[in-house]
């Protein structure tokens, strides 16, 4: 059955046009809207994407720490209070069972966020890690509370403005930080993160069945007031592609290994960590990894989509995992796993388009201008 988040109603009474993702009713643009203009506001202003269909994971314990340390390659141990990190839980083969964020919101109080279609998947695998440590004694607990809980990702260059405004308080200027604040009486969690390559933030309301809808409605409200956009599912995958973000499904998987996909450096993951990880020694050993993922743009027109092969002298060599049109270049953009000989920006290979080869080039993330647009812009 097919779930609906608690800002549902809030997307009904803004016209959405819904879909499933994750197994959930999500909304993939607005009325009197398009993905391009709701992408632009993003780059340009502030907009906002309920993103409370992904799992939220609250662990305690003295050893709890050391717990979630084991289960990425990412130094966990080094995080302090008000610090969030992303990376990956990976299976034994070295291959991804997520892509997560991982906060200390104090000492023994930690945070997990993993992706809405690993919920159970996730959720199970550490529950079933965490059983066998407590009967070593260790002391930790994990609460799931995915389902009384909203986030609300408001992103964009006046993102943070805005938030400081509706909460007349300072609010964290670094990403990946986090800070609790009051908005209309409720506390909120802001958290630094997002998935589009600009400033801003996720906002987390946790609170009871009875009152977390009307709770979340508020808070929508609130951003409404201020002129923020509402954006969906369809601008929140054109801002992930130009930044060179990984879409869970597409770009990577428990298939896909961690060295192949680029996402094999620093802070991200330590890949060589004398504390252990699960993979870690499926990593270190780099057995058949022999293609990489890469950004490309196509040359012609057309737009590059998922599954489509990659050639090369008349071969197939690899595929394309994700591709669009990039609102802001105006330029067909992609991510394909080509072969290393074809890794580096300006190595030409083709797209097989429905039988029609078109001519593509490696290009390197983001897409944009980062001096114009992005958390880094100059101007």
């Amino acid at each position: 059955m097919t779930k609906r988040t608690v800002l549902y109603k809030a997307h009904v009474s803004y016209g959405a046009d819904f879909t499933d993702f994750g197994g959930y009713e999500m909304p993939v643009r607005y009325k009197d809207s398009n993905i391009r203009d709701e992408h632009l506001a993003v780059r340009e202003g502030a907009g906002m994407f309920d993103v409370s269909h992904m799992g939220r994971y609250w662990v305690y314990g003295a050893d709890a720490k050391e717990y979630l340390d084991m289960l990425v390659p990412r130094d966990v141990m080094s995080l302090t209070d008000g610090r969030a990190g992303y990376s990956f839980m990976l299976n034994e083969k070295g291959g991804f069972r997520d892509d997560v964020i991982i906060s200390q919101l104090k000492e023994e109080e930690y945070l997990v966020v993993c992706n809405a279609g690993n919920r159970d998947k996730i959720w199970a695998w550490m529950s079933d890690l965490l059983a066998q440590w407590k009967e070593k004694g260790k002391q930790l607990e994990m609460v799931d509370k995915s389902d009384i809980s909203c986030m609300l990702a408001v992103q964009g260059p006046k993102a943070m403005g805005i938030i400081a405004d509706i909460a007349g308080s300072e609010v964290p200027d670094k990403r990946f930080r986090l800070a609790w604040v009051t908005i209309n009486g409720v506390d909120v969690l802001i958290s630094t993160t997002g998935y589009t390559g600009e400033n801003g933030a996720e906002l987390i309301i946790v609170a009871d069945e009875s009152t977390i809808e009307g709770k979340s409605i508020d808070l929508w409200d609130a951003m409404l007031a201020k002129g923020v956009k509402p954006c969906a599912l369809g601008a929140r995958d054109t801002l992930r592609l130009e930044a060179g973000y990984c879409l869970y499904g597409n770009d990577i998987d428990e298939e896909t290994h961690l060295l192949e996909s680029g996402l094999d450096f620093r802070p991200f993951a330590v890949i060589d960590k004398e504390r252990g990880y699960i993979g870690q020694e499926a990593v270190l050993a780099k057995e058949d990894v022999t293609r990489v993922r890469v950004g490309f743009r196509l040359l012609v027109k057309g737009i590059p989509r998922h599954g489509m092969e990659i050639v090369v002298e008349g071969q197939p060599v690899g595929v394309v995992t994700s591709g669009t049109q990039s609102p802001v270049t105006k330029e067909p953009i992609g991510m394909a796993y080509v072969p290393f000989s074809h890794k580096e920006p300006g190595s030409k290979f083709q797209v097989d388009m429905r039988g029609k080869l078109k001519d593509a080039e490696v290009i390197s993330f983001p897409t944009y201008d980062p001096t114009k647009y992005g958390g880094s812009r100059t101007s």
